[in-house]
């Protein structure tokens, strides 16, 4: 049996469900030559604003903050119907103005990405707060300080999806390694800059939780003790699952505690979104769960927990972990960190909008 969800990497957090649609509507909605006659304008008002000295380089940021903005948004030319809404239009504008601001390359794809993620929310308060706020600080940021932002957001924000734990801590090394690790930032600097651009906020009074507990709290689906193999609660489980019409081999050995079985699942304590199929052909569809079966295995999950063996489990998941370079990279840089920065919508957005612009296809 293969239980599965929709990807490998998810946001952590991320409940979505996955729905098939029956029917395809076409909707004819804004057309392309609208979308650049819109973008035209609001460049166009960011350079009648300049100084006659510097429309030419102007002129030329702009050209390429909007290439950046038609890749990004592709074929998804509905998102400008966004447009309808002022406040989505002036953030429009917002982006202009910035963008004629700075010659970076990659501060005009970080423009163009907030713009995406604006139009994708447009009745999202929190949103709006953050990409404005964003809009305004992109300029302002050295990589350094962008790549402290966004790799801690990453550590927070991504999880693997994978119920098999050395698939898992593969695929989060994955994403870890697109990351600009040999930017991060040394010392508390940074933190400080980005207080001042309120991007985070922190405190000296709060410390850090470390990288491998962080992880060993987060990935609950992998640290669980699970149940004693050859043993009475083994027995039990296994019949639990054939009551249900689930396969027994849902039960594994547990890669981070020798001598027990876990389920082979990345969550303890979220079901609903999950399918399952009875062999590991990816093209045939899941299964998803009825109720008694989830309740099942809730109950297996509940079964599970036990402190006992945490250590064994800690020490075994930071083997694991430490033979991937990248993953020690991470680790000693998170540690380093001596207070417990929170981000802001503002660093929300600019952390999200940057892990997208190095990797398009990591989860909102």
């Amino acid at each position: 049996m293969n239980a599965t969800t929709n990807r490998q990497i998810q946001k952590a957090g991320d409940n979505a469900s996955q729905i098939q649609a029956q029917t395809v509507i076409q909707n004819i909605g804004i057309s392309e030559e609208r979308v650049h006659d819109i973008v035209g304008a609001a460049c166009d008002r960011a350079i009648e604003s300049c100084l006659m000295e510097s429309r030419n380089a102007v002129e030329q940021r702009l050209g390429s903050f909007k290439d950046d903005l038609y890749v990004i948004v592709g074929n998804q030319l509905q998102l400008f119907e966004s447009l309808r809404e002022p406040s989505c239009a002036a953030t429009l504008g917002a982006a202009a103005g910035a963008a004629a601001r700075t010659n970076s390359a990659a501060d005009h794809q970080m423009l163009a990405e907030l713009l995406v993620k604006r139009f994708e929310s447009p009745s999202d308060r929190r949103v709006a707060t953050g990409v404005t706020k964003a809009i305004e600080i992109v300029e302002f940021l050295t990589d350094e300080e962008l790549a402290g932002l966004t790799v801690f957001y990453a550590v927070n924000g991504y999880t693997p999806s994978s119920g098999v734990i050395g698939e898992g801590i593969k695929a989060l090394a994955g994403i870890y390694e697109k990351l600009p690790l040999d930017l991060l930032p040394a010392g508390t600097d940074w933190m400080g800059d980005l207080d001042i651009l309120d991007a985070i906020r922190y405190s000296s009074l709060t410390s850090l939780t470390p990288f491998l507990d962080l992880q060993f709290d987060i990935l609950k689906g992998y640290t669980v003790c699970g149940v004693k193999a050859d043993s009475t609660e083994e027995a039990e489980v296994l019949e639990k699952l054939e009551e249900v019409g689930l396969p027994t081999d849902l039960l594994v050995s547990h890669e981070l505690n020798p001598g027990y079985k876990r389920l082979s699942l990345r969550y303890i304590d979220r079901f609903d979104n999950l399918l399952y199929r009875h062999d590991c052909d990816a093209s045939k569809p899941g299964i998803p769960l009825n109720n008694v079966q989830i309740e099942a295995l809730r109950s297996i999950c509940q079964l599970s927990q036990d402190d006992s063996r945490a250590t064994i489990i800690r020490e075994n998941l930071k083997n694991e972990m430490f033979k991937l370079p990248v993953l020690v990279k991470v680790h000693d840089w998170w540690n380093s960190i001596p207070w417990a920065p929170r981000l802001t919508p503002a660093g929300e957005c600019l952390a999200s909008a940057n892990s997208r612009r190095l990797n398009s296809y990591l989860p909102e």
